[in-house]
């Protein structure tokens, strides 16, 4: 099996490369191929790759390359985690959003416009490459905005992809911080659905045969004291709770909609007091370099606790992209929360809207189980972002200015034509100057 990993100079991906190797019933001497423009990155990753202690005796072969032609050609999966215009373009536009009273990152907001309109031609590039020379291969989409990007490919191309994305787990992680039930637990059994970043669990959700929300409305006035809730920002979640009757699947950047204008300021407070050498990308380069020093030490012993490597390990819950790969090259039937076109998969929400939801995994296909998790007074909500993201994608396939501009009008938390215009010039002109 030859599984190519696109944008392969970034270390997160050993966690997925360690869960394949792992997966030897599954994944019987795979062929590893890492691409990325930078063949000094995508070395790194795969010389780290052969290192890892789940390598040995795997048969597995890993070999790197910035041939993308190459790395697609046969290749029975392609998982890409590609960062079009890096971390630093992403913190661009946040920081220039930020002057002008709007908050975002890489799923909402201004630079999830931009960075869409960067990402969308890029992925489209590999896909169309893919129907010559792989045409049976599953796209795997690890990159953000996940949602936009599997429907450029969905409807401009053949390729059957799939968007993927760890934060479907936050839900599991958020009870073990309330409760203390570990990770993973058996006795926690939910679904959920609804948008990328923006989706809620079943109502018959359980624990330990319980309904969760009943055991979290008896113990709601202690769980702002549990060891974990700040771990999983109880004190902003718990009022939403409360008010919808609902716990999120995917918790974190849902807070863009209801929590915008304190975002604003927490971003804008953010850049002032972190200098550029402390920002993200800054970091990811330090963290590459002390990864690199590693193997110029030979062999690398106690593998996942060097500090460079700690934190690319797959969680207690494992990768989900693995587990994508192992479902549709075995056949497993296995349930996972994915990112797919909507084909009742989640009520409410258009069919063709790419949506978050539990799905089968089976038969190569994404079979949906016709969940209706998103509380009825939220479903505008969701439509309305769904209907930005898909204009969205046809303005970044255009890279036409006013069809972009008028995409990121129609995303809910702008509002205001009067800030937003001249935003959209300092944005649009750094994006024309990159290109």
């Amino acid at each position: 099996m030859k599984i190519a990993f696109l944008g392969a100079g970034a270390l997160r991906l050993l966690g997925v490369v360690d869960e394949v190797l792992k997966r030897r019933e599954d994944f019987a001497s795979p062929a590893l191929h890492f691409m990325d423009l930078d063949l000094l990155a995508a070395k790194l990753v795969s010389n780290l790759s052969a290192q890892m202690p789940s390598a040995r005796g795997s048969g597995a072969t890993f070999t790197a390359t910035d041939d993308l032609n190459a790395v697609l050609d046969g290749a029975d999966f392609v998982y890409c985690c590609i960062r079009a215009g890096g971390v630093k373009g992403l913190e661009r536009d946040k920081r220039i959003a930020s002057r002008y009273g709007y908050h975002g990152h890489d799923d909402f907001g201004p630079s999830a416009v931009m960075l869409t309109a960067r990402t969308v031609p890029v992925m489209l590039e590999i896909a169309r490459r893919m129907e010559r020379l792989c045409p049976r291969a599953w796209l795997l989409i690890f990159t953000n905005p996940i949602t936009t990007l599997v429907d450029a490919v969905t409807r401009y191309t053949t390729i059957c992809s799939v968007g993927l994305c760890s934060g479907v787990y936050n839900f599991a992680y958020d009870m073990d911080h309330l409760y203390g039930v570990g990770v993973p637990c058996a006795g926690l059994r939910y679904r959920g659905g609804g948008l990328n970043h923006l989706s809620w669990v079943m109502p018959d959700a359980t624990l330990n045969g319980r309904p969760v929300m009943d055991l979290i409305d008896e113990t709601f006035n202690d769980l702002a004291n549990r060891p974990g809730a700040e771990r999983c920002g109880w004190k902003r979640i718990a009022p939403l709770i409360r008010l919808y009757h609902a716990m999120f699947l995917n918790n974190g950047h849902q807070h863009h909609f209801f929590y915008h204008d304190e975002l604003v300021c927490e971003m804008a407070e953010y850049f002032a007091r972190t200098p550029d050498n402390a920002q993200r990308s800054n970091r990811q380069e330090q963290q590459r370099r002390d990864a690199a020093a590693l193997l110029r030490g030979g062999t690398i012993d106690n593998f996942w606790q060097q500090p460079a490597l700690v934190n690319c390990a797959a969680g207690p819950v494992g990768d989900i992209g693995a587990q994508f790969m192992a479902a549709i090259h075995s056949d497993t039937g296995a349930e996972l929360a994915v990112n797919t076109p909507n084909a009742g998969h989640i009520v409410g929400i258009p069919d063709g809207a790419v949506v978050e939801a539990h799905a089968r995994i089976a038969r190569g296909r994404i079979a949906p189980l016709h969940l209706d998790p998103i509380p009825d007074s939220l479903k505008g909500l969701c439509v309305a972002v769904a209907a930005h993201q898909r204009s969205l994608v046809d303005a970044s396939v255009s890279q036409d200015r006013e069809s972009l501009f008028r995409a990121l009008l129609a995303e809910p938390t702008i509002r205001s034509f009067e800030r937003a215009a001249p935003m959209f010039d300092e944005l649009w002109k750094a994006h024309q100057d990159a290109r």
